[in-house]
């Protein structure tokens, strides 16, 4: 069957992306490769400005996606040397339980959605596209399209194929592991607020949450580090700061993260197939990735919209149009002091301890 416009992973990217061409009459395919609800290793908060975005396409977001404490004032930065900062929001953001809301996310994209079909291969000329995709009972099929996009996330597979010397070069060294634990405990903490940990030396912020009786970490894994010794070190951490106390069994569950992005190697895909969220290199460093990834869905989306009918592939117009966040984004990097994104980090922009503190942000941050 031929479809005018396949998406791939029903993520907020890939469903942001349904929706829009979906609500502009394109005939669209979302395939996902697990099914839905499935797990996702995420803090789940969403900005106010991904609040908007979120209910401006897809209706209010249902009370039984949101966490026990819903309302986000914005987050709390801790530092190792004792530097402790808040950013907060103009107005509050959504705590949401990720497998809950992407699964609301799928059922109102408005497209015909198969779950358990991963994409295995495919091929991309002038406005013709060709999937093979296997069913998780063994079965393949083939689809055709005149359009993809691509948001299957930190080790894309539409990268590789689309853009093998660039994946080769920028993707696959940039890509890192991290770890979400989380289990009852206690912890001196809002949890209006989500928190940020920079550790000296690592890259990237760790995350934390308290949600009712239970704690939530996240830890970047860096290279030539043990899972082991980077959880040890942000327990250490947390424990000496908020007084962390983690009772019972842990989950541990492991997520990959591309930081190609980071150091200015974004992919935006190449004529009629587009790349969304960080299947592109897009990755908020603060942790607030799902708001990047609804406005990249949406983009790519009006993008092939305003093409529909040119000669010229849809690729053009969709680099042009991300031109403006691309620029965000790298300014985000360095403009710690002022408005970044929905965070107000002001608190970070006077003091000894703060000019030394934007310092290890600034190289925490790079790739």
């Amino acid at each position: 069957m031929h479809y005018d416009v396949a998406v791939i992973g029903a993520g907020p990217a890939g469903c942001m992306a349904a929706r829009t061409l979906s609500d502009a009459g394109f005939k669209v395919l979302l395939l996902e490769r697990e099914r839905i609800p499935r797990d996702k290793a995420c803090g789940g908060f969403l900005s106010p400005r991904a609040v908007r975005m979120a209910e401006e396409s897809f209706g209010p977001i249902p009370s039984s996606c949101l966490a026990d404490v819903p309302e986000m004032r914005g987050a709390r930065l801790l530092c190792e040397g004792g530097g402790e900062y808040e950013l907060p929001f103009s107005s509050p953001g959504l705590a949401v339980d990720r497998s809950r809301f992407d699964a609301f996310l799928a059922s109102a994209c408005g497209a015909e959605v198969r779950e358990g079909w991963e994409v295995k291969e495919f091929t991309a000329v002038r406005f013709h596209v060709r999937l093979k995709a296997t069913g998780d009972e063994g079965r393949d099929e083939m689809v055709e399209s005149t359009y993809l996009v691509a948001a299957d996330g930190a080790d894309s597979l539409a990268l590789r194929l689309l853009r093998p010397e660039f994946h080769r070069l920028y993707a696959a060294p940039a890509l890192v592991r991290g770890m979400l634990v989380t289990g009852e405990g206690e912890m001196d903490w809002d949890p209006g607020w989500m928190g940020l940990a920079l550790l000296r030396g690592r890259k990237g912020l760790a995350r934390f949450f308290r949600r009712g009786e239970m704690v939530g970490l996240v830890a970047n894994i860096s290279p030539g580090r043990e899972w082991k010794d980077e959880l040890d070190g942000l327990f250490s951490f947390l424990r000496e700061r908020v007084g962390l106390r983690m009772e019972g069994e842990l989950v541990r569950r492991t997520a990959a993260f591309n930081r190609m992005g980071a150091a200015g190697n974004y992919s935006l895909g190449a004529g009629c197939a587009l790349l969304a969220g960080e299947a592109a290199g897009l990755l908020d460093p603060w942790g607030f990735g799902i708001g990047l990834a609804l406005e990249s869905g949406r983009v790519a989306a009006e993008s092939l919209v305003e093409s529909a009918g040119e000669r010229i592939t849809p690729h053009v117009r969709y680099r042009y149009r991300m031109k403006e966040v691309l620029e965000r984004e790298a300014a985000q990097r360095k403009g710690l002091g002022g408005l970044v994104g929905d965070l107000d980090t002001a608190s970070l922009s006077s003091g000894k301890t703060a000019r030394r503190d934007r310092r290890s942000l600034a190289r925490a941050f790079r790739p």
